[in-house]
């Protein structure tokens, strides 16, 4: 059986990966332990655990005089992201099964309650129910080892497209894309669901760094 310490610094873990996820810790910002151990209600002891289980995940980084902070990417390190997600989830997609009714209305749910948090600017929970959409999609892949490595890359990323929301008409295409994607789930054209998922991503990456061209993230495998 696990014990107590090791379970609450999974919990500690688990916490403040999704504090990252949410866009509450932003890319750079230090990790004030004292604040945060309370936040989370943990001790000091199983929160420094945590901290160095993220560190080597590549969640935090630690620097001299500062502490942990949420790691900083360079724009080439989201674009190489961006690529292996591409290679991985476009296989991935190649492996699902075919949705169920359950399945399908519960996209739809991810996208109103997303489109609804758009438009109240509660960011943490438009991160959430994106992300909800899209793993809801992955777990219909048998692709144990590639949905994990994906869920990697999203914790690594996600900081970075905390405000993609602020760009311009982003509700009205991400809702138009997300339908595009349950409709072709429903109809289960796989060619089609691939071509729509690969310029979806392609577009929250161009959304983050305006200046890198499509180009830079491959849609397709070559």
């Amino acid at each position: 059986m696990t014990s107590e310490p090791v379970q609450l610094t999974f919990r500690a873990a688990t916490l403040i990966r999704g504090m990252v996820f949410d866009g509450i810790l932003l890319p750079g910002e230090k990790v004030r332990q004292v604040e945060l151990a309370e936040r989370i209600g943990v001790s000091r002891s199983p929160l420094r655990e945590a901290l160095r289980t993220l560190e080597s995940e590549g969640l935090l980084s630690y620097e001299m005089n500062r502490g942990y902070v949420v790691a900083r990417l360079e724009p080439g390190d989201v674009a190489e992201f961006y690529q292996m997600r591409a290679l991985l989830e476009h296989e991935l997609m190649r492996s699902i099964d075919r949705p169920g009714k359950d399945v399908l209305d519960a996209l739809e749910k991810h996208n109103e309650t997303m489109m609804a948090a758009i438009g109240q600017q509660d960011i943490a929970e438009i991160m959430r129910a994106n992300r909800d959409f899209h793993f809801t999609i992955f777990e219909l892949s048998p692709m144990k080892q590639f949905r994990r490595e994906i869920a990697r890359l999203w914790q690594l990323s996600e900081g970075y497209r905390h405000w993609w929301w602020h760009i311009p008409d982003a509700a009205a295409r991400i809702d138009r894309e997300h339908r595009a994607i349950i409709r072709t789930l429903r109809r289960f054209d796989l060619d089609r669901l691939i071509e729509l998922c690969d310029a979806h991503r392609v577009g929250g990456h161009e959304g983050y760094r305006p200046g890198l061209a499509a180009a830079d993230v491959p849609s397709r495998l070559p």
